[in-house]
């Protein structure tokens, strides 16, 4: 993975979400996890398209540095997003929604695993509760994950 580049195409991604945001101050940034960089890619242009060819060119998708980097560039588009807002625990619901997801777990079936209600998954993944870890073990245990599934470092 290309250290320099990564840089350069996490401050281009920055650009652009702050120019959209001007341009579109009247409506929210609503993207899911994993759609941040493909936002910048779309809006950017092909400027951000060769910079963000040119960071991974060297590295596999599924290499953990990879994806760690990712998942930091992404928190740090997200906190450009949530301004004020607690981007962490955002960050691990939207996580822990898009891991289920890939499980094919419905909500239900995630709070009946962990022993709680539906809503309270539901609040959870969007990001109004924070998750204790009590919950936090018991969600990556019934998603068959290890607990560091939701965080980067």
């Amino acid at each position: 993975m290309n250290k320099k580049a990564l840089n350069e195409l996490t401050n281009k991604c920055r650009e652009c979400i702050e120019a959209w945001k001007k341009e579109n101050w009247h409506k929210p940034l609503d993207i899911e996890l994993g759609g941040y960089i493909e936002h910048c890619r779309m809006y950017g242009g092909n400027n951000i398209e060769d910079t963000y060819q040119e960071v991974w060119d060297d590295a596999p998708e599924d290499d953990p540095e990879v994806q760690k980097a990712l998942q930091r560039l992404e928190r740090s588009l997200m906190a450009l997003n949530y301004d004020g807002q607690d981007v962490n625990r955002i960050y691990y619901g939207q996580r822990i929604a898009q891991v289920r997801k890939q499980h094919g777990m419905t909500q239900q079936q995630l709070a009946d695993a962990v022993g709680v209600s539906r809503e309270h998954i539901a609040r959870i993944e969007a990001g109004k509760y924070s998750v204790g870890l009590d919950i936090l073990v018991k969600v990556a245990k019934a998603l068959s994950m290890e607990l560091e599934f939701v965080t980067t470092d």
